[in-house]
């Protein structure tokens, strides 16, 4: 026995040496799902298997900031650069494993930062590479190299690495590349071929429809332009993305700084549409900051000055400045020019300069005029009478021969004088079907003319009346008829019972009863309710069965008769009717006298906003758009935007101790990407003031679809208020599809966002 004890106990060791070498998850699978892989403390770091966009693979999230790359190494090439990475790192020896690529950020100075949203170039090979940029000019520049990881972590920038592009040499020109027939004859005359007497300011033209040879001031023709100014001239950052030419106004006298960017031909009665962004100092001190046309002809006379100009510039924000001017007459001729006009102090930076030719005349008469702006069309008379243009007053005006049928206004006011509409009709953001929801009349109706008769003390039925009810509707369901009796004395009893979705019985549910004393052989007889409708209450959703009965007690006599009658003349009636939404049920008991709290009352409050804004990347504050509100991906500019209004003034007070009914925000969409409409996503926050950063609830949103341009909105936010917190709602479609960029009115504008609260306090 104890040698088959000591065999079994060996064979079972090795049975669990076996199964604790063997392999854990030998046969294993994903069923549609995925595994997330967190660090010691508890961050995602990767998810394994299927994604939230419906993929498959292994995605790296939250990594580690990627080390410096080492410094580049950068030659000159022909109107370029060539960048080399050698694949190394500043502080380490090996590229880590989550490496995704290298940018590439070519600078216009050494203290000028790198955005790694804006990289110029990339290399993708984590081994190192090449890479050759194209660059406008030939002035200094500095390279800098970002790593990125997988998870969208960049490094810090390597040092920077002065350099320039190459300018071409004799040698880049081949044999016989250029040839006669490339040439106009006497196109070139000998003088202009001396050393020097070629620039690119010299061969410069317009770009496009643009006269303005280098509208974003990024060129070498700008370059020279701006030299030829004077030290009052300069580079410094753009709208946004470049360069743009910066004035400096110090002056001891009111000075006008002009700076000619082109001479262009024009011809008299020509129209020019002319456009710039402007940024003006805090103590820019000037009459104005233009961009003009300088009407000159062919001796260089000047003729007069065609301006697009503000005098109420916005310290630290860019803005647009736009004007369509005229040539007169004897014009040959234009110089189109950047001034700041009787400036003494401060600094402007221009950027985004157009002038472009508006296809017309404005000579009178029935024309068309076609330009960057739009398309504006004028009658017989030289009344506009079509104006579709953009950043301005847009009208239409149809005529059936000379009768004028219908017009659309300047400020959206619309007159036809037929109107057939086949979708919704809103007013002022509410739905013309809830807006004019009030009581929609009788619903059910019966007449009597035949008596029922009963005795004393039996409940007899007399007339029975369906309909259907909705909920969150009020009903009132009236009876008007005769009662005869044969004997005076005791009580007419009416009862209402319903069978709801059933035939009545004198035995269903008693929804109501009335008394009417029989001191006379003959009365009158009424019986009214007054109910809403809810699934549990007196009338429920659906079909109802109503059945009126009668019967006669409280000392009646033995043998007592009475009759429910009607006759021509005197028609008994049933009638159901629907008297509205529903109201709350606001009242208190009040013996007389008694001391009891105010009984509360239904309100509905408006408020007003006050304050709004949008956020690029959903992070920063977006001054460029001021109290307007941007939401959505459009371009890399801005990424992903949100945008959001506060409340102020007595609403929490308002709230304190309330019943909250409902909540509603008003928004007007002056615009969407798409044509067909667009989609918002709103959200609550709890800033009492507009924050520098963007944030709100994410717990809760309210999606709304199908919202149409130039509309307004009432949304119900009921489900996502909550009025301990709530200060205000952004617009966060968190997207880049487009269906979701959209632009709201802020507070200023034509249609500034409201909140309407309907409570019981």
């Amino acid at each position: 026995m104890p040698t088959d004890i000591g065999t079994r106990l060996a064979r079972l060791e090795k049975l669990l040496r076996t199964a604790i070498r063997a392999p854990k998850l030998a046969n294993a699978s994903l069923e549609n799902g995925s595994v997330d892989v967190y660090d010691e403390n508890g961050s995602l770091r990767a998810v394994i298997g299927q994604q939230p966009d419906g993929t498959s693979g292994v995605i790296a999230v939250n990594g580690p900031r990627p080390p410096v790359p080492s410094m580049p190494e950068v030659e000159s090439a022909l109107g370029g650069l060539q960048v080399t990475w050698d694949g190394g790192f500043a502080d380490v020896g090996a590229a880590p494993l989550d490496l995704s690529r290298v940018q590439v950020h070519v600078l216009t100075s050494a203290s000028m930062r790198a955005d790694p949203r804006w990289p110029t170039a990339t290399i993708e090979a984590a081994s190192g590479a090449s890479v050759t940029i194209s660059v406008n000019h030939y002035g200094p520049l500095w390279v800098r190299l970002i790593a990125v990881n997988t998870s969208g972590i960049p490094s810090a920038p390597s040092d920077a690495v002065r350099t320039s592009a190459r300018r071409a040499v004799s040698g880049d020109l081949g044999q016989q590349v250029i040839q006669q027939g490339h040439i106009a004859v006497g196109a070139i005359a000998t003088p202009h071929l001396a050393v020097g007497s070629v620039t690119p300011d010299h061969i410069a033209v317009g770009q496009g429809t643009n006269l303005v040879p280098d509208p974003g001031f990024e060129g070498s023709a700008t370059a020279n332009t701006v030299a030829a100014g004077g030290t009052v001239w300069s580079f410094a950052p753009g709208n946004r993305t470049g360069v743009g030419i910066r004035l400096d106004c110090t002056a001891a006298a009111e000075t006008y700084w002009t700076l000619p960017l082109a001479t262009v031909p024009v011809l008299a009665a020509s129209q020019l549409f002319l456009g710039v962004d402007v940024l003006a100092s805090e103590d820019l001190a000037a009459k104005a900051v233009k961009i003009l046309a300088r009407w000159e002809n062919s001796t260089g006379e000047v003729l007069g000055y065609g301006v697009a100009e503000t005098t109420s510039y916005v310290p630290g924000v860019w803005q647009r400045i736009t004007g369509q001017v005229a040539a007169p007459q004897g014009t040959t001729r234009a110089v189109l020019c950047l001034e700041a006009s009787a400036a003494t102090a401060g600094w402007v930076v221009f950027d985004n300069a157009q002038a472009h030719t508006i296809f017309g005349d404005a000579t009178g008469g029935a024309r068309a005029e076609l330009g960057p702006q739009g398309l504006r069309l004028y009658d017989e008379d030289g009344e506009e009478v079509v104006s579709l243009v953009t950043g301005q007053a847009n009208y239409l005006t149809l005529r059936d021969g000379t009768t004028r049928v219908a017009a659309i206004g300047s400020t959206g006011d619309a007159s036809f004088q037929d109107l057939n509409v086949a979708g919704k009709v809103t007013i002022g953001g509410d739905d013309l079907t809830d807006l004019y929801d009030g009581p929609r009349g009788i619903v059910a109706m019966d007449w009597m003319a035949a008596g029922v008769k009963t005795t004393t003390g039996t409940e007899m039925g007399y007339v029975e009346l369906a309909f259907d009810a909705e909920e969150g509707r009020m009903y009132r369901v009236v009876y008007n008829g005769t009662a005869e009796c044969s004997q005076t004395r005791g009580s007419l009893v009416l009862r209402l019972r319903s069978g709801y979705a059933s035939a009545p019985l004198i035995s269903s549910p008693q929804l109501q009863e009335a008394r009417h004393p029989l001191t006379t052989t003959r009365r009158e007889a009424r019986l009214e309710l007054i109910s809403p409708c809810a699934p549990n209450d007196l009338i429920r959703p659906g079909r109802n069965r109503l059945l009126l009965t009668f019967t006669s007690d409280s000392g009646a006599p033995a043998g007592q008769q009475v009759t429910l009658t009607g006759a021509k003349g005197r028609l008994g009636q049933l009638s159901v009717e629907d008297v509205g939404e529903q109201a709350p049920d606001t009242g208190v008991y009040n013996t007389g006298g008694a001391v009891v709290p105010d009984p509360p009352v239904k309100v509905q409050r408006e408020y007003k906003a006050s304050w709004s804004g949008s956020y690029a990347n959903r992070s920063g504050y977006n001054s460029y758009y001021g109290n307007r509100m941007v939401a959505g991906y459009f371009s890399a500019n801005n990424g992903t935007q949100a945008a959001l209004v506060g409340f102020g003034g007595s609403l929490a007070n308002d709230l304190a101790g309330a019943k909250l009914v409902k909540v509603e925000v008003y928004l007007y969409a002056n615009h969407w990407y798409y044509a067909s409409g667009g989609t918002a996503v709103l959200k609550v926050h709890g800033h009492a003031s507009r924050p520098s950063k963007f944030s709100a609830d994410q717990s809760g949103s309210q999606t709304v679809t199908k919202w149409a341009r130039a509309s307004g909105r009432w949304v119900d936010i009921t489900s996502i208020f909550d009025s301990t917190k709530f200060r205000g709602i952004a617009i966060d479609p968190n997207t880049t599809n487009k269906t979701s960029y959209g632009m709201f009115d802020g507070i200023g504008q034509g249609h500034p966002p409201r909140l309407r609260v309907t409570f019981i306090k």
